[in-house]
């Protein structure tokens, strides 16, 4: 069986009892990165020392799923990413659909990501929202870009601290000039949540107080 494990995306403490029972019992790990989740264990004092881990990313997922869905027929497998849900932009989806597609049984857990705070917070109605993960570099950017100015409801995205900025400018040249959130190192101690128009953020960017450090959440009521 498969269990898919949100891990913490910066505050150890969001860690969930039912993801420490399942750590404790089972020794075999499928991870974004081997080493990160040792750390994990580590810090949640977690014997690791007889446990199996293996590397799932999106570079090699493509020559290991068969390999790891074969071993999922025979036992316990735990799926995490470095923070958060996996398959919320983090590797592991593919995964999951070849376990439906082969009848192996799977649960995903509840637990920490980015995504659901921020719409909480967001200072504008999100009871419809939209996700876009991470907006590619170059290819359908625009195109995704203008779906955000034309949206008829809330539109969320995770975005590289090397893109904020200008991404922001980006939807200023397109036109967009309404509410924007964006979300900043959550369940960190430095958390910021920030709620303006447009040209609020950018400014704020602009003179530091929006630190340009970390990932950030953002998101956008175009109306």
């Amino acid at each position: 069986m498969l269990f898919v494990v949100p891990t913490p995306i910066g505050n150890i403490d969001d860690i969930t009892l039912r993801a420490l029972k399942i750590f404790a019992e089972h020794t075999v790990f499928i991870c974004e990165d081997t080493r990160s989740t040792r750390k994990l264990l580590w810090l949640l004092r977690i014997d690791y020392s007889q446990k199996q881990f293996f590397s799932l990313t999106s570079h090699t997922q493509s020559h290991s799923i068969q390999k790891y869905l074969d071993m999922s027929m025979t036992q316990d497998i735990i799926l995490v990413t470095d923070a958060g849900t996996p398959w919320l932009s983090d590797p592991g989806k593919v995964f999951i659909q070849q376990c439906a597609q082969n009848n192996v049984p799977y649960t995903v857990f509840p637990g920490a990501n980015a995504l659901v705070p921020a719409v909480v917070a967001a200072a504008f109605p999100t009871h419809r929202f939209r996700f876009l993960g991470f907006l590619p570099q170059k290819k359908w950017r625009q195109t995704l870009l203008r779906e955000i100015v034309d949206s008829r409801e809330a539109v969320f995205l995770y975005e590289s601290v090397h893109r904020v900025q200008k991404t922001c400018m980006q939807l200023k040249e397109l036109g967009f000039s309404w509410k924007v959130f964006l979300a900043r190192e959550l369940s960190k101690m430095f958390e910021q949540l920030v709620n303006g128009t447009l040209d609020d953020v950018i400014a704020q960017i602009d003179d530091g107080t929006i630190p340009m450090k970390w990932e950030f959440v953002m998101g956008f009521w175009p109306q």
